[in-house]
């Protein structure tokens, strides 16, 4: 089987011939490891395909996702200031919404002129094209909670919730529909047959249950709900302890839900098992940043061990990999599932 035919049977809760292995993001890794930054891509879509098209040859995930790392430059694209790092993602160098009339003002349209924007659509184009029949290509994007957070700047959006909700959900409709926009060109025009959502503030570190319940998980839902209804699979991550909201986050039907490494595999194995597909949850630091390969092996297998039986499961980091990991360690990683026979 093609690996991205052994992941998505994984994902409508199959047991496929051997564990599916992917890693989550890896856009900082691959830019690092590259000897280039993130602006240096801009403009150069088909130098950037090939960056991606090399890297998942190397690194042999079941999954790859072009534009990963480059999340924040779609509020960029209506306006908002890019922050370059030396290593790591970009990040914005503060919100943009400060007021109703500023929310008013923002186009959505305007991201279709945007070269960083582009540069992604092309790559994820050329990606699938070249790789799309081999791995599950799935172009990345911040979920509408963290895509607000971003616009609104999140310790205000944190007050928004509780002094200001009915502003705080326009803007959450706000980037669900800048989410979608984004998205649209590739899976209308590109045919890629997969995207890939993360909402870190979403986190049950960050909001409670009731919160999520009110304000993240309706604007996901409806993101998801496009997207399924337009045969695309959606691979969600969302940072943190989930497991008091695991049975809701499972109603948002997406694909497979990548669990965080705080997260117990065995509750959420025994919690969603014939529910929905979960990924995880190596700890992407300690373990695959830090550990020896040796160890990073162990690690997986034990993840294996507690959550492949029955299948409708993937073998994933709890979280995007650090720019730092060894690449030893990821092909352990990587190894771990491989070697390992379903049926």
């Amino acid at each position: 089987m093609r690996p991205k035919d052994i992941l998505l049977e994984a994902f409508e809760l199959g047991v496929p011939e051997r564990v599916p292995a992917v890693i989550f993001g890896g856009g900082m890794w691959t830019i690092k490891n590259s000897g280039k930054d993130f602006l240096y891509y801009i403009g150069k879509p088909k130098e950037y395909a090939e960056l991606i098209v090399k890297t998942a040859d190397i690194l042999q995930s079941d999954m790859v996702y072009p534009g990963s790392g480059y999340n924040n430059f779609l509020a960029a694209a209506i306006g908002g200031k890019i922050k370059v790092r030396h290593i790591g993602a970009p990040d914005l160098e503060g919100p943009i919404i400060n007021s109703p009339e500023d929310l008013e003002a923002l186009e959505i349209d305007k991201i279709y002129e945007n070269e960083a924007l582009q540069t992604i659509w092309k790559a994820s184009e050329i990606v699938y094209n070249e790789i799309g029949d081999k791995y599950l290509v799935g172009t990345t994007s911040w979920g509408p909670f963290t895509k607000a957070g971003n616009l609104r700047g999140v310790e205000q959006l944190m007050r928004d919730i509780y002094k200001n909700k009915e502003f705080a959900k326009k803007v959450i409709e706000f980037a669900k529909d800048l989410i979608m926009a984004f998205y649209e060109p590739v899976v209308k025009d590109a045919g890629l047959e997969a995207v890939s959502i993360a909402d870190p503030t979403a986190s049950g570190d960050l909001i409670s249950r009731r919160h999520f319940l009110e304000f993240a998980l309706p604007p996901l839902k409806e993101l998801i709900d496009e997207m399924k209804k337009r045969k695309i699979a959606v691979f969600l991550h969302i940072c943190g302890d989930t497991s008091d909201k695991l049975r809701e986050i499972a109603e948002s039907k997406a694909s497979c839900f990548s669990l965080d490494h705080k997260v117990d595999l065995g509750y959420a194995k025994s919690t969603l098992k014939s529910v929905i597909c979960i990924a995880g949850n190596v700890d992407p630091v300690s373990v695959l940043n830090d550990g020896t390969p040796e160890y990073v092996e162990e690690v997986s297998n034990k993840c294996i061990h507690i959550a492949a039986e029955g299948g409708g499961y993937v073998l994933c980091p709890g979280c995007d990999i650090p720019p730092t990991v060894p690449l030893e360690n990821i092909q352990a990683f990587i190894r771990a599932a491989r070697k390992t026979k379903l049926r």
